[in-house]
């Protein structure tokens, strides 16, 4: 497997612990729309999914992308060192 590659970090502006989308691309496949959370300090990453209403009428998630648990392991960790880097870029270039 060739590096994860960051595309793009995408915030979002609301409240609540859902930070921002990320973009990646493993060996020339674009992944889309992972989600950075932030609760209790805590950062953790979200592959993409959908939503929908079951046969109940409840909320139902289904993630769209299985990642083999090193793969997964390599991108969380090459996300969240993406979105750091770009947050603590933002809060300096803020702080002048």
């Amino acid at each position: 497997m060739d590096e994860v590659k960051v595309i793009e970090i995408r915030p979002v502006q609301k409240p609540g612990p859902f930070r921002a989308f990320a973009d990646i691309e493993i060996d020339g496949l674009l992944l889309r729309d992972f989600r950075i959370y932030q609760m209790n300090g805590k950062p953790s990453i979200r592959n993409p999914f959908v939503s929908y209403k079951n046969k109940d009428g409840e909320l139902t998630f289904r993630q769209i992308i299985d990642l083999p648990p090193m793969v997964q392991a390599e991108v969380n960790a090459t996300i969240l060192k993406a979105y750091f880097r770009r947050t603590k870029e933002q809060a300096h270039g803020q702080s002048r």
